[in-house]
């Protein structure tokens, strides 16, 4: 296959995400694509900055408004049943049962569950709008891309570092053929040598997938906590005063940086260790450890799929996710919000679709102060 049927394939997948709900297969069928070839990923993110290049250009156009389509926000079809298809398919694996459809609710009044009517008008202009982006899509894979917000990698010595801004998003292939993606306003340094495989998480969250080598550990440093792999998928959060570690496949041991780059024979035998389904955290006074159901895990590394998944979160989780991929920030002035449980399957850069579902849905006001969104209750009648 040439680099440009790839890049077709990529601005397929783009579209589809776009204008289609996707279930958790299709994002599983979307994930195997990614990984099955490192250029199926590097030229999904190339796209991928253009066709959120292309919603900041349309967002300035005067007198147009991108409406709030299905892949944003769907109401549940149990409590909307006219709202239109639901967001993932009915037809939803075991993994995933019907009951936990995302949508957005507040569990303390039914009439927060009407979903956000739009007209057929918005709708063709919608579609309209994916043609033309397709059509740029077409272009632009034959022609030097602008990477806007997707990261910036240079090396230092024997270090290659990769960084990505607010909102952005990149995945990196190493020359061993691992692979890491960086999420929002993160930075790894990278340094691959005979005997090991270092990588530093300076600063946000990763995910690792490990290329199989016995003879050459791959060894994550985040701080004062270290996790050590050699064929596996793990992702790695480092927060203020923490550090969170969740396993995809395979299993991981943890312990100090220091500890974890001597030979497997020196180990402690109550080294800490992680398994597939397992997530841990990791601070000044130990590792803790605990098991995610399928469904949680999926939410959880949604972001690989540069998604953010919610089902019954309080609204402050919610806004404090949404706070780490946007410019703007969200406040919340009235505390009694903090604790409306919110559902939903939303592009983290698309701020204005779920402020669109909190105004409509739930009447919230919101006002603007510069970066600042304060959100605030609605006035009495």
């Amino acid at each position: 296959m040439n680099s440009n049927d790839i890049e077709i394939q990529a601005a397929e997948w783009l579209a589809k995400l776009d204008r289609e709900s996707l279930s958790l297969d299709d994002l599983a069928a979307l994930d195997r694509w990614k990984t099955s070839d490192p250029r199926h990923a590097a030229a999904y993110a190339r796209l991928s900055a253009v066709w959120q290049a292309l919603d900041r250009v349309q967002a300035l156009r005067p007198g147009t408004a991108e409406p709030m389509m299905s892949d944003y926000f769907a109401a549940s079809p149990q409590s909307a049943p006219h709202a239109g298809r639901p967001m993932l398919d009915e037809s939803l694996s075991p993994d995933f049962p019907a009951h936990s459809l995302p949508h957005v609710r507040d569990d303390s009044s039914a009439k927060h569950s009407a979903s956000t009517v739009i007209g057929e008008s918005a709708r063709d202009q919608s579609r309209q709008f994916s043609k033309v982006r397709m059509k740029f899509l077409g272009v632009a894979a034959s022609v030097v891309l602008i990477i806007i917000g997707i990261g910036i990698a240079y090396r230092s010595g024997g270090t290659q570092t990769y960084r990505t801004g607010i909102g952005g998003f990149q995945r990196i292939v190493l020359n061993e053929q691992s692979a890491i993606e960086l999420n929002t306003d993160s930075e790894v340094r990278v340094a691959l040598t005979a005997q090991r495989r270092k990588i530093e998480l300076v600063r946000g969250e990763a995910s690792f997938e490990v290329a199989h080598d016995v003879s050459r550990p791959f060894i994550v440093s985040a701080g004062n906590t270290a996790v050590r792999a050699v064929g596996t998928k793990f992702d790695v959060h480092r927060l203020d005063d923490s550090v969170e570690i969740t396993v995809d496949e395979g299993r991981v041991a943890i312990g100090a940086p220091a500890l974890l780059e001597m030979t497997v024979e020196a180990f402690p035998v109550n080294l800490p260790q992680l398994s597939a389904g397992q997530t841990a955290t990791a601070n000044g006074s130990g590792v803790s450890l605990k098991s995610l159901p399928k469904n949680d895990l999926a939410r959880k590394l949604a972001w690989q799929n540069q998604m953010l998944v919610f089902d019954g979160d309080s609204l402050a989780d919610v806004v404090s996710q949404f706070n780490r991929y946007n410019q703007r920030q969200l406040v919340i002035l009235d505390p009694k919000l903090a604790a409306l449980h919110i559902g939903g399957y939303f592009r983290p850069t698309n701020l204005d679709a779920f402020i669109s579902v909190l105004q409509s849905d739930f009447g919230i006001r919101v006002h603007s102060d510069g970066n600042r969104l304060e959100l605030a209750t609605p006035t009495s009648n």
